[in-house]
């Protein structure tokens, strides 16, 4: 339990790596505020964590308006009293090449998966600073912001952006004792690899294996304890050794 009294904010908690984020961050105690479009899912996840005997409560948000942002740090500051960790975990992605890639596909992706990290960010700066302890923000990248892959030249740029958006920030927060890390996951079991092979996946991973959402999820719960207070502006890779190849 060590994030009993701990308020924490993950968006996209409702499916995937976000989803067994949330669970993790409940079950080391913290009250949880899961954000996502979908009710119906969100519902199902705040049933999940108060099943196990933790605490948390949904708020439905698209990342890509303000005004849910705002609604979601009231929310959370409502329910859990104040935000210690904030996990910038939404994101989409879909493959498509640079000449079929139209520039509205381009912006969109932006928009959710760069765009809406830099405002949950500021957003949650704001709310870490109420209570002046400092905090931990999470923001979820991917190996895909680190290395090229085809196919993925949009998805690459937002994620790359996205780990030197916590460098940057983890310079400026730092004084402040906000910390600020990036998480870079390989193949992962969930829905967005769903479409491709798991024995190709496995077999460019010198693990042998994909890897699973709980995975990232201790990572997560690490980074948002303070087993990590003195991390800031790393890169936490969690790709089964596919980035080494």
């Amino acid at each position: 339990m060590e994030l009993a009294g701990k308020g924490a904010v993950i968006t996209g908690g409702t499916r995937g790596i976000g989803k067994a984020c949330a669970i993790g961050l409940a079950r080391a105690g913290a009250h949880v505020v899961v954000s996502g479009r979908s009710d119906a899912d969100g519902a199902a996840v705040v049933r999940e964590i108060e099943a196990g005997g933790g605490r948390a409560t949904f708020a439905h948000q698209d990342v890509r308006r303000a005004e849910d942002w705002d609604r979601l740090m009231e929310t959370t500051l409502r329910t859990a009293g104040r935000v210690d960790a904030f996990v910038a975990n939404a994101g989409i992605s879909f493959a498509k090449t640079a000449a079929e890639m139209s520039l509205a596909e381009f912006r969109d992706m932006i928009a959710v998966n760069l765009e809406a990290v830099f405002i949950g960010l500021q957003r949650a700066t704001t709310a870490i600073r109420a209570h002046g302890e400092g905090g931990s923000i999470i923001l979820m990248s991917s190996i895909v912001g680190k290395i090229g892959a085809p196919g993925y030249m949009h998805y690459g740029a937002a994620k790359a952006g996205v780990r030197l958006m916590a460098k940057a920030a983890a310079l400026e927060l730092g004084p402040e004792k906000i910390r600020v890390n990036s998480v870079h996951p390989g193949f992962v079991r969930t829905d967005m690899t769903a479409e491709f092979p798991e024995d190709f996946m496995a077999s460019l991973t010198p693990l042998g294996r994909i890897g699973e959402a709980r995975e990232i999820a201790d990572a997560v719960v690490f980074l948002a304890s303070d087993r990590s207070k003195f991390m800031t502006g790393a890169e936490v890779v969690l790709d089964g050794g596919l980035i080494v190849r």
